[in-house]
């Protein structure tokens, strides 16, 4: 398969379940947020932030092992699958063990079931058939987007229906559990596979997968330090709207990243020994990716008033202006998200690591700063100033990986970054004409993303013709629309042909 085409397609499958994914969290915030309290949400968001450092620190990116590999054999997937199996033993008994000290430290007993209900979860997610990741290095994703949109499907399903009976926070616990046995029983029925207990390849798996196990936990811990610190010093529920807030803001940008970044790996693995292809199909990539994924980060930030009105209601207005900084949070890492998958591709697995080591001890500072001087507030300036400083280094080791210069790498972001300015100006300029007309807050937000979408195509269109119609994102997005125009203009004609040729069979 052409490898464009692979990777495209392998972002509409992943991406496509990760949308739909993305739609039921939406529809179960929208429930869950009338059905239960901020300290509900404050208990929740304590539980996922230590299951997601745990799930970290013992994980070894055991499938992208397998994918990185020229050639796997069965004897390497029941080596990865021993290993998983392992890592999921060792999750569930730390929780078993630290659930009550767990529970001292967050000044609640009622937690110590949260946590070892949380553990079972993790190593479930822990225990999903390898197959279902090692057929994406064949550009199938298919399998993969299912088990993924299953376990969320399931999880929010479970959890609204106990909510409507509980109205508790045990109500997203035991879906979360819910969702993770589904969607590992789930990928052994799409892909038939009895695993055997083996070791043999630990020392092979573990020379890719070192480093990534020990990046996998300080990006951990950059995305849910904040959280582990708030819930530390201020009551549930005021994590509980911090927490609400992030949630939000993540859906649009790094949610629908997640399905990108996972098709991207395989095929810029197939081009790991050829620089000159590699680099430009990253550039393509992520000057894509941002030009797409950005808007959708900043556009929620300039309209989070009305959405969070709209989706949470007048209890979590407080929220608000945690969405908005949370939502430039997630956008600006859009701009860096190749990052990853090109230090994968080519087995630079330890530059990772040495970024989020950088991230994480600049970010504790800001966020603890911030916290002493500003409260919560200032803690989401804090991790937002970090994520720009963080930007700016994965720009840094993008250069060291391809030898692109900075200046490069910001030139092939420029339509985008022209766009986002449009974009903020055409907001603003519609929330001054309505600032004193007394319109209905469904109105206000459709007229502000309808002008913010307007003023951000406009903007990108014109900076392309004025430049001379240069390759890169928007030319291949001119492409595509004219394949599609042309396919169908083939079959209109197909079709008519088809009918002219039917009547003159007919006898008169």
């Amino acid at each position: 398969m052409n490898l464009r085409l692979g990777v495209v397609r392998g972002a509409f499958s992943l991406g496509g379940a990760r949308i739909a994914s993305n739609l039921l969290s939406i529809g179960a915030i929208l429930v869950l947020a009338r059905l239960l309290t901020p300290e509900d949400f404050g208990i929740v968001a304590i539980a996922t932030a230590i299951l997601t450092v745990v799930q970290s620190c013992t994980e070894l990116s055991l499938n992208n092992a397998l994918i990185q590999k020229d050639e796997v054999d069965r004897s390497h997937i029941d080596t990865a699958w021993t290993m998983a199996l392992i890592r999921s033993i060792i999750i569930c008994l730390f929780f078993a063990l630290a659930a009550w000290p767990l529970s001292l430290v967050y000044s609640n007993a009622d937690m110590v079931p949260v946590f070892i209900v949380s553990g079972i979860t993790g190593a479930m997610i822990g225990l999903q058939n390898p197959h279902i990741w090692l057929v994406t290095k064949k550009m199938s994703f298919a399998s993969l987007a299912l088990v993924q949109f299953s376990q969320k499907a399931a999880g929010v399903g479970l959890a609204i229906i106990l909510a409507l009976i509980l109205e508790s926070y045990w109500a997203i616990i035991a879906g979360n559990a819910f969702g993770a046995v589904a969607a590992a029983l789930l990928s052994y029925l799409l892909i038939p596979y009895w695993p055997r207990l083996s070791l043999k390849h630990v020392k092979e798996i573990w020379a890719f997968s070192g480093w990534i196990f020990l990046n996998q936990l300080f990006e951990t811990l950059n995305w849910r330090i904040d959280q582990l610190i708030i819930g530390l010093v201020v009551p549930k529920a005021q994590l509980g709207i911090y927490a609400m807030a992030d949630n939000f803001a993540v859906i649009p940008t790094r949610e629908t990243i997640q399905p990108i970044k996972h098709a991207l790996f395989p095929g810029l693995a197939n081009l790991s020994k050829e620089m000159a292809r590699l680099t430009r199909s990253h550039l393509l990539a992520q000057s894509s990716i941002a030009m797409l994924i950005a808007p959708l980060g900043i556009g929620l930030a300039l309209v989070a008033g009305p959405a969070v009105k709209i989706a949470l209601g007048d209890q979590w207005l407080a929220a608000i202006p945690f969405v908005e900084i949370c939502a430039l949070y997630y956008a600006l890492g859009t701009f860096t998200v190749g990052l990853q998958p090109v230090a994968m591709a080519l087995g630079k697995t330890k530059l990772l690591f040495i970024r989020q080591i950088i991230a994480v001890f600049v970010k504790i500072p800001l966020i603890i700063g911030g916290l002493i001087g500003g409260g919560l507030i200032g803690a989401a300036i804090g991790r937002l100033v970090s994520e720009l400083i963080t930007v700016m280094i994965e720009l840094l080791f993008l250069r060291h990986l391809l030898n692109i210069s900075v200046a490069h790498q910001l030139k092939h972001h420029g339509f985008t970054i022209c766009g986002l300015v449009s974009m903020t100006f055409g907001v603003f300029a519609v929330d001054l004409l309505l600032a004193n007309a007394n319109v209905g807050v469904m109105i206000d937000l459709a007229a502000k993303i309808l002008a913010g979408g307007a003023f951000y195509a406009a903007a990108i269109c014109m900076a392309w013709l004025a430049t001379g119609r240069p390759a890169g994102p928007v030319t291949e997005i001119v492409t595509l629309v004219q394949r599609v125009k042309a396919g169908r203009r083939s079959r209109h004609e197909s079709k008519a042909q088809a009918d002219g040729t039917l009547d003159q069979n007919l006898p008169s």
